[in-house]
C-alpha cells in the first residue's frame, strides 16, 4: 500500500501550490485504504479526506481546481467523508465544500470523473461497492488535446451556465435477480437469470437564470432553472438483466407414467415488468415546471421530440455596446434544444405526480405481458421434447438488455430564492419472468403445458442519485461575471481571498475569486459569495450585499473610470502596490483608470444547440 499511497501523493503535488492543505488531508484512511488497494493503477487519483475540511484553516477545493486536475490532467478525485464521526460534522463539511465547488454531493465516497468535456459525480455505497474501479487508471491517449480556456468557451458568446453529470450506477446481485418460485415441489429459487446485471444511467445537469423578456408577443420566465434529463448525447449503458431470453428448469419429476401427474416447471430468465423513474425536490423552493414527455406514450411509439427552452438572458457586446461594463438587464432571448428519441416497443410510458415537487415515469410492460401471452403450445405427446412452450422472440431486447429512457424534467424556483434543495433521481426496475408448467395424463400420455401467472413474483431493484441545490449560486443572477483589471499593471485584477480580503493578483479568468456580477443596481457582486459586494467605504474587504449607496458604481460614459455613486469619486489604485481607494482625481501615485472583461468561470452552455 506504501507505493499507491506515494502515487496518490505525487499525483496531488501540483494541485497543493494553489490550495492550502493540511498534512495528511490527501493520505487514504479508513476503508478507502482497502478500496484503493484493490486497484491496479491509483497514480491519476486525488484522494481527500474530507474529515480535515473541520479545520477552519483549511480550504476546501474550487471548481477550477477540480476542473483543471479532471478535464485537463485526467485526474479522477475521490472525496471520503466516511471517516467523519457525526451526521453533523458531515454536514458541515458537505457545506464547506458545497459553499467552495458551487455543487453539493450526498453520499459519504464521491468520485468525480471525467464524461463528455464535464464533470461527472458518481456516489459509492460503502467499501464493497464495485464502481471504485471508475478510480482506475486509463492509459494516456496522445491524440487528446489538453482543453485550454478558448476551447473551454468564449467569454464573449457565453451564456450562464453549470452543467455536469451523475452517474447512477449499480451491479444487480444474483439475490435480487433470483426470485422464488412457487412450484408443486414448494418454494423453489430459480438460479442463473442474469448475465451481468447492471443500472448505469448518465444524467445530465444544467443550473441556469431566466431573466424575464418580452418579445414578440411572448414572454419568458424569471426563474432559477435546474434541467436534469437523458437526452440523446448522453445516456450510459442503461438498466441491464440480459444479453438474450433464455429457459431455465425450476424442478422436474421425469415423465410419471402410467399414472400421471406433475412433471416439470420452467421460467425464463429476468425481464423487466416496468421501469420507473422519479424526480423528487426535498422542499417547495423547487417545483416541476415542465416535462419531456409532457404527457403519457403508447407501446410502439417511435418518435424523435425536441425539448426547447427559451431564456430571457442578458446579452454580451453583441447586444449592448457596454459589454462587460453594462449592468445586469434582461435584454435578449436565447433558444437551448435537447433532442429525445423515444422507441417504446412493448412498454406504454406512464407520467405520474403526487405534487408540484415531484414526477415519475413509468415504462410498464403492455405488449405480451405475461406467460400466457406468449405461450404457443398447449399439448403433444410425452415421447415430444420437453420444451418451454413459449415463443421467446416475441420479447423485444427492451425489456431485459440495455434499456436506457428518455426525459428531461425541468424545476423552476422564485427568482429570490435562497437556501438549498436537494434533487433526487431515482431509477428502478421490476424484475419478474414468465414462468410454466407441465403435466401428464395418466395412461394416455399426453402432455399439458400450463402458463403459471398467478404465481406473481416481482422484484423491484433501485438507484438513487441526488445533488444540493445552492440558490444563491452566481450562476443564478443571470450576470456573465467579469473582472476588474487595473489599469497601471500588465496583467493585475482584484481578487477575494477565502477571508474576503480584496487584494490584487496575476488575472486568471477561471478564478471565482476575481468574478464579479454588475447587477442591476450597480452593485458588483462577488461571484464567490453571492452575499457580499464591493463597497467604497471598505476597499480592504467584501462587504455584506446591502442598499447602501457606498456600493452602488458606475462606468463614466465613453471612460475607463468607475465612480461610486454615494462619494462620486472614482476607484483608483496604487500604482505600485496596487492598494484600492476613492479618490477624485488621479495623481503621479493613484491611477483611477479600470478594465473589466467578461471571464470565464461559467463554461458557455454545452446543451446540443439545433
Amino acid at each position: 500500500m506504501i507505493r499507491k499511497t506515494n502515487l496518490i501523493t505525487l499525483a496531488m503535488m501540483g494541485l497543493m501550490a494553489t490550495t492550502t492543505w493540511a498534512a495528511g488531508i490527501d493520505e487514504p484512511a479508513g476503508s478507502a485504504i482497502n478500496m484503493l488497494s484493490s486497484l491496479q493503477d491509483v497514480s491519476s487519483v486525488n484522494y481527500i479526506n474530507a474529515e480535515y475540511l473541520l479545520d477552519n484553516d483549511v480550504m476546501p477545493l474550487s471548481l477550477t481546481e477540480i476542473k483543471t486536475q479532471v478535464l485537463n490532467e485526467d485526474k479522477r478525485y475521490f472525496i471520503d467523508f466516511s471517516n467523519i464521526a457525526t451526521e453533523v460534522d458531515k454536514n458541515t463539511a458537505k457545506s464547506k465544500l458545497r459553499h467552495s465547488m458551487g455543487i453539493g454531493l450526498t453520499g459519504d465516497m464521491i468520485i468525480i470523473s471525467a464524461y463528455k468535456g464535464e464533470l461527472m459525480f458518481s456516489q459509492l455505497d460503502g467499501e464493497d461497492d464495485p464502481n471504485i474501479t471508475l478510480l482506475e487508471g486509463e492509459p494516456k491517449r496522445a491524440s487528446r488535446n489538453k482543453r485550454s480556456t478558448t476551447q473551454l468557451s468564449n467569454p464573449d458568446n457565453s451564456i450562464p451556465n453549470v452543467a455536469f453529470y451523475l452517474h447512477a450506477n449499480r451491479r444487480i446481485s444474483d439475490r435480487e435477480c433470483n426470485l422464488t418460485w412457487n412450484t408443486f415441489d414448494g418454494p423453489v429459487t430459480s438460479n442463473r437469470r442474469c448475465n451481468n446485471p447492471n443500472i448505469s444511467l448518465i444524467y445530465k445537469v444544467n443550473l441556469q437564470r431566466s431573466l424575464p423578456y418580452d418579445t414578440m408577443g411572448s414572454s419568458t420566465p424569471d426563474a432559477k432553472i435546474v434541467r436534469i434529463g437523458i437526452d440523446d448525447s448522453t445516456q450510459g449503458t442503461g438498466i441491464h438483466l440480459n444479453n438474450t431470453l433464455g429457459k431455465r428448469y425450476l424442478t422436474t419429476h421425469g415423465i410419471p407414467w402410467p399414472e400421471g401427474g406433475n412433471e416439470a416447471e420452467f421460467v425464463t430468465t429476468a425481464i423487466a415488468r416496468n421501469y420507473e423513474f422519479n424526480f423528487n425536490a426535498s422542499n417547495g423552493k423547487a417545483n416541476v415546471l415542465r416535462t419531456v414527455p409532457a404527457s403519457n406514450l403508447n407501446a410502439n411509439y417511435n418518435h424523435k421530440e425536441v425539448s426547447t427552452f427559451n431564456f430571457g438572458i442578458s446579452g454580451g457586446v453583441e447586444v449592448n455596446k457596454d459589454g462587460p461594463k453594462a449592468k445586469l438587464d434582461a435584454n435578449a432571448s436565447w433558444s437551448e434544444s435537447k433532442w429525445l428519441t423515444f422507441d417504446t416497443r412493448d412498454y406504454r410510458v406512464e407520467r405520474s405526480s403526487n405534487g408540484t415537487r415531484h414526477v415519475a415515469f413509468k415504462w410498464a410492460r403492455e405488449q405480451y405481458p405475461n406467460a400466457e401471452s406468449i405461450k404457443n403450445v398447449n399439448t403433444h405427446g410425452i415421447s415430444a421434447k420437453l420444451v418451454i412452450p413459449a415463443n421467446l422472440s416475441l420479447i423485444n431486447p427492451i425489456g431485459y438488455a440495455s434499456f436506457t429512457p428518455k426525459m428531461e424534467v425541468i424545476y423552476k424556483a422564485s427568482p429570490t430564492e435562497t437556501g438549498t434543495t436537494t434533487l433526487t433521481v431515482d431509477s428502478a426496475v421490476d424484475i419478474t419472468g414468465f414462468r410454466y408448467s407441465s403435466s401428464v395424463t395418466g395412461f394416455f400420455g399426453v402432455r399439458t403445458y400450463h402458463s403459471e401467472d398467478s404465481d406473481n413474483q416481482v422484484k423491484r431493484v433501485n438507484k438513487n442519485v441526488s445533488f444540493v441545490v445552492d440558490w444563491e449560486h452566481p450562476v443564478f443572477t443571470g450576470g456573465r461575471p467579469v473582472n476588474l483589471q487595473l489599469a497601471s499593471f500588465n496583467n493585475k485584477c482584484i481578487s477575494a481571498d477565502h477571508q474576503q480580503n480584496l487584494i490584487t493578483q496575476e488575472c486568471d479568468e477561471d478564478n471565482f475569486q476575481q468574478a464579479f456580477i454588475f447587477n442591476s443596481t450597480g452593485q458588483y457582486i462577488s461571484a464567490q459569495n453571492t452575499k457580499l459586494c464591493l463597497d467604497g467605504e471598505q476597499l480592504d474587504q467584501l462587504q455584506t450585499c446591502s442598499s447602501r449607496l457606498s456600493q452602488r458604481w458606475q462606468w463614466g460614459e465613453g471612460t475607463s473610470q468607475l465612480q461610486n455613486l454615494f462619494t462620486k469619486e472614482y476607484l483608483g489604485h496604487n500604482k505600485a502596490t496596487g492598494k484600492l481607494s476613492l479618490v477624485s482625481d488621479q495623481n503621479n501615485d493613484i491611477k483611477t483608470d479600470m478594465y473589466s472583461s467578461y471571464v470565464n468561470v461559467f463554461k458557455q452552455s454545452s446543451v446540443q444547440k439545433n
